[in-house]
């Protein structure tokens, strides 16, 4: 249980035996587009430009007329850009309770010491964990704003906000392989590279398309593999390309987003000579020690038509009558 206060000796007990935390740590998207970091001084960063080649025409043109070159032209370029946004997060601890780790509640056997045995570093760790996963659901589901003032908080653009091209509505239908197959068209003919999609989506979307492919007899892969740190299988469609099926989180229900990692990453903005969060001991007003956490991150989601979504599924599952069930090797 979280408290907003500083860690005492009777408000955190020390505990022997195994650490398991009963709360959901997992970043998939964050984990997915790690390897794609890039760094900024300034708040706005620029995603890409973006135009639009001229269409193709089956000519009319006569030798006398060829004798005149046709008017000028030219293409205009647009610029797309996004905002990095502050995540800060402290965290306190008493003299005393730093000094009393070896007082021990609970099953007190002989022999036993606490665990863990440092209480800032578990702490801190704590709190690691709860940033990751306010930027994984930043990233999914954040709404852009640029700060006009120094009361304004920026926040930057997320998957779900960032693709407005390659969006099919499902009108409350379960997801399937051929919703599927439409956006990656989409994509595909939106001049977006289909090469390496990954699809991501909740339990329950998951659980419709698995089964709408058994149903279907579709290849699924048989097993996990792991891509881009993140467990997926995949998924032959007909358009011509293999997309990867993954659990999200902070997917918005209803909502499946299918993404091309490859052109997406985090932009930290670090402070100089001192990183990109980090831990930063504060003033003392007593007995004890405070600790802030600082950073600021935005999402370079690059071009959006190379992504796409899919709005409007069903949010319940209705198990295949009569069928074969498949089971496989690993877990999601």
């Amino acid at each position: 249980m979280e408290h907003n206060e500083t860690v005492m000796s009777f408000g955190c007990l020390n505990y022997s035996g195994m650490l398991y935390n009963k709360s959901n740590t997992k970043t998939p998207f964050l984990n997915m587009i790690s390897g794609n970091v890039k760094y900024t001084n300034s708040v706005e960063f620029v995603t890409g430009q973006f135009y639009s080649s001229e269409e193709g025409e089956i000519p009319e043109i006569s030798e006398e007329a060829s004798l005149t070159a046709p008017k000028g032209s030219f293409v205009t370029r647009n610029q797309l850009s996004n905002v990095t946004q502050i995540f800060m997060d402290a965290v306190a601890i008493s003299y005393a309770k730093q000094s009393n780790m070896a007082t021990l509640s609970g099953v007190n056997i002989a022999g036993q010491v606490a665990n863990p045995q440092n209480e800032l570093d578990f702490q801190v760790a704590r709190k690691m964990e709860k940033l990751k996963r306010s930027i994984e659901k930043t990233f999914i589901q954040g709404t852009y704003v640029k700060a006009s003032d120094d009361k304004t908080a920026n926040k930057t653009r997320g998957m779900n906000e960032a693709i407005t091209t390659n969006v099919v509505e499902a009108s409350d239908k379960p997801l399937d392989f051929w919703l599927v197959n439409e956006v990656v068209t989409k994509i595909n003919d939106a001049g977006g590279d289909i090469s390496d999609l990954v699809i991501l989506m909740n339990s329950v979307n998951l659980l419709q398309l698995h089964g709408n492919a058994v149903e279907m007899g579709v290849p699924v892969g048989k097993e996990y593999t792991t891509a881009y740190g993140v467990q997926v299988r995949d998924l032959i469609l007909p358009v011509g390309t293999t997309i990867k099926i993954a659990l999200g989180e902070f997917i918005p229900e209803g909502t499946a987003l299918i993404i091309n990692p490859s052109v997406v990453g985090p932009v930290e903005q670090p402070v100089p000579g001192k990183g990109n969060f980090f831990l930063e001991e504060l003033a003392k007003t007593g007995a004890g020690t405070k600790y802030q956490l600082f950073g600021q991150i935005g999402l370079d989601h690059g071009p959006e038509w190379f992504h796409g979504k899919i709005t409007g599924l069903s949010t319940e599952f209705t198990k295949p009558v009569g069928q074969k069930v498949v089971t496989v090797t690993g877990t999601p």
